[in-house]
């Protein structure tokens, strides 16, 4: 009897943590949103404005990930090509918040900024929420044009 009251009161101050995560992300959302930021969302996940610049970190949140949900997100190129991906499990954690900014690389796929210009996917696997879609558009924020440089042309 008494394991089973321990279980519960456990299991209780999971799930107030759990409601009190969520409650705070969401309130950083609403923040950004008063603060004059376009959030794009499908299910608990969101990016962060629809349009970027080569150089720009593109930010990902998500809150409110269902304990049965797992899976992956996936985000494409323009050239549908896999940029990235990352691993959730709603049991482990129900948000989380991540970013990346576009490098090229020395492969034939990701060597010049204009791989990166347009409309980027991203998918989720393992849940039924609709992709998200984001543009790059072919400029440059300030100083990133030494950091984006084309390795297209050492490429054989």
């Amino acid at each position: 009897m008494k394991k089973k009251f321990i279980f519960i009161i456990i299991a209780g101050v999971v799930v107030a943590i759990a409601f009190v995560l969520t409650y705070f992300a969401s309130q950083e959302i609403q923040k950004s949103h008063d603060e004059g930021f376009e959030w794009l969302t499908s299910g608990p996940f969101s990016v962060q404005k629809y349009q970027h610049r080569l150089g720009e970190n593109v930010f990902i949140v998500a809150y409110g990930i269902a304990p049965n949900e797992k899976g992956t997100i996936r985000v494409h190129t323009p050239k549908n090509i896999e940029y990235m991906n990352y691993q959730f499990d709603g049991s482990m954690k129900s948000s989380f918040n991540t970013y990346f900014k576009p490098d090229t690389f020395t492969r034939k796929d990701r060597c010049s900024p204009e791989d990166f210009v347009g409309v980027w996917t991203m998918k989720f696997e393992g849940v039924s929420y609709p992709p998200i879609q984001f543009e790059f558009i072919n400029e440059y924020v300030e100083g990133a044009e030494a950091d984006i440089i084309d390795l297209c042309k050492n490429v054989t």
